[in-house]
């Protein structure tokens, strides 16, 4: 394992199957979370991006919308044959529902918890492909990336009625990340070259002018706010960029260990207690979509992850502290039958809640991103 300064473990490192390490724990400068991990009783294919509702009660999932409880840490599925087989790509809660957006559909999706009972709504571009929304506190707009058609959607939850807005530059937004300091939305260029940040301002609701990255090939995926600073990742070239909000300037990127060899890519997160959150994977492809029709263009050797098994997220976070710029590892704890995929995460209150599933294959005797496994939680102690 290549060293970090400051590695913390809670489960075991972040080595691929099948060369897996017993539970093991050693000492670390870094403040990291005690975490616990509770299983479900729910088979799901991998769970996407979850949202936690003013009753702390997490809503996410696959093919099936999930309920789970953050406080008791247990799960209930939802019937969900009104959403006609599509993927749940985002959930987001607001006033007192939960909005799902399913990729390529004309409509937006709504769940009552109270009447349990699912409406639709049109989206105001019927062909709109929307992998990822942002949902803000006492806000009670939905802020939906409209991938394959250049705009945003701003869903008002109170009308239930979208009106869009223009990606400026001719850019493709594919998420944006919340700085609340500033009340902003800060989004990244991914294939548009070269690489732009564009700064989305919530009171006047506009798209500011696109500011270029210190690098044009820059790939932005996590974006986490830490003081007046923004650390950026770049998915592919394991490195940190610092944007200060204040000064509007870069600062010197800040190499990660272990990228390239324990692993490839670094995805989304979230802040926690001064900490800077990122999920990892294995896969090293370039990630090429038809966004009008979901189709995957990469090449089949793609699939094929940094350990040369197929790709997959890890089973722990990287965790990088800004003010002494040291990392650690935050692992669920994995064995021969188990293996714990850790990807999406949020903060609910003092509480750090990631989710995932069981991704072990006993019949290939490695992970496999694309079979059901069993439901978790993974979740910072009370």
């Amino acid at each position: 394992m290549t060293g970090i300064g400051g590695l913390a473990i809670t489960g075991c490192i972040p080595h691929l199957p099948p060369q897996r390490h017993e539970e093991q724990t050693t000492s670390s400068a870094l403040p990291l979370p005690q975490m616990d991990m509770t299983w479900q009783n729910q088979m799901t294919l991998r769970p996407y991006a979850p949202d936690v509702d003013d009753s702390n009660q997490i809503w996410h999932g696959h093919n099936d919308l999930f309920c789970t409880d953050a406080e008791k840490a247990t799960t209930r599925k939802i019937d969900s044959t009104a959403l006609n087989g599509l993927p749940l790509s985002t959930t987001l809660c607001c006033n007192g529902k939960v909005y799902i957006l399913c990729q390529l559909s004309p409509d937006i999706y709504v769940y009552d918890p109270v009447s349990e009972q699912f409406t639709t709504e049109a989206l105001p571009d019927s062909q709109s492909n929307i992998w990822f929304g942002k949902r803000l506190p006492g806000n009670p707009q939905l802020y939906l990336y409209v991938r394959n058609r250049g705009h945003l959607t701003i869903w008002d939850t109170e009308l239930n009625k979208g009106r869009m807005i223009s990606y400026p530059d001719n850019t493709d937004l594919w998420s944006g990340h919340y700085n609340p300091a500033e009340q902003a939305l800060y989004s990244f260029t991914l294939d548009s070259k070269p690489a732009r940040i564009i700064r989305f301002d919530i009171k006047k609701q506009v798209f500011e002018q696109p500011i270029p990255c210190p690098d044009p090939g820059m790939e932005v995926t996590g974006v986490n706010p830490i003081g007046d600073t923004l650390w950026c990742a770049d998915r592919f070239t394991g490195r940190l960029y610092p944007y200060n909000w204040v000064s509007r300037s870069w600062g010197e990127p800040v190499s990660v260990p272990g990228a390239g060899t324990d692993f490839a890519f670094i995805g989304i997160g979230c802040s926690y207690q001064n900490l800077a959150l990122y999920s990892l994977s294995t896969y090293q492809g370039a990630m090429k979509y038809d966004f009008n029709t979901n189709e995957y263009l990469s090449t089949p050797n793609e699939d094929i992850g940094l350990d040369g098994l197929p790709h997959h997220f890890l089973n722990s976070y990287l965790v990088f502290h800004p003010e002494s710029h040291r990392f650690a590892y935050l692992s669920a704890p994995s064995n021969d039958k188990r293996y714990p995929l850790i990807c999406y995460s949020l903060v609910s209150g003092e509480r750090l809640l990631i989710t995932g599933f069981d991704i072990w294959s006993p019949e290939k005797g490695y992970p496999d991103m694309k079979r059901e496994g069993e439901l978790h939680l993974f979740s910072s102690q009370s």
